[in-house]
């Protein structure tokens, strides 16, 4: 039993008891010698690149050429807006005559279609209704048509596309 007892003796030590254990010795930092740089912690003022009169005398300087590129800009637009002008006038005779000459076409159109349409009914003239005159006219002055007398022969899409199209056709 003795022999039993050393052993658990023996077990216990080893393995639950605290083992004393070579420790580890450090070396602890230190500052170097004499001491470490000074530390700035104030607020640095920048160093300024151009003094105040530097800075105006470039401030105006810029501002002087600004100005001469602006005026020499808005008198070449000026310019290309008196010749667009000019050219504006220039063309709005011949603009004025395709579109009158675009109505007479679109009218003698008309007329055909009307002619075809009511080519089996008799006694009817083409530019009348039963034989009157639409409009009443004794000098023979040209009466500009309403619009739905002038597109009367299209087709809805086609008088939808001609009333809204960007370009002016009349």
């Amino acid at each position: 039993e003795f022999h039993f007892r050393f052993r658990l003796f023996v077990y216990v030590n080893k393995h639950f008891l605290p083992q004393k254990v070579k420790m580890v010795t450090y070396k602890q930092d230190m500052p170097p010698e004499g001491g470490f740089n000074p530390y700035e912690w104030a607020a640095r003022k920048p160093k300024r690149l151009f003094g105040g009169y530097t800075q105006f005398a470039l401030f105006a300087g810029f501002t002087s050429i600004a100005w001469i590129f602006y005026f020499r800009w808005r008198n070449t637009k000026k310019l290309n807006e008196l010749e667009m002008r000019e050219s504006r006038v220039a063309i709005e005779p011949f603009l004025l005559a395709e579109r009158d000459r675009a109505i007479l076409k679109h009218y003698r159109k008309n007329r055909d279609e009307e002619n075809e349409l009511m080519k089996n009914v008799e006694g009817w003239k083409t530019g009348t209704l039963w034989g009157e005159p639409v409009y009443y006219n004794p000098r023979n002055r040209y009466v500009k048509p309403a619009l739905e007398e002038l597109l009367a022969h299209m087709s809805y899409r086609e008088q939808e596309d001609f009333k809204y199209d960007k370009r002016k056709r009349f």
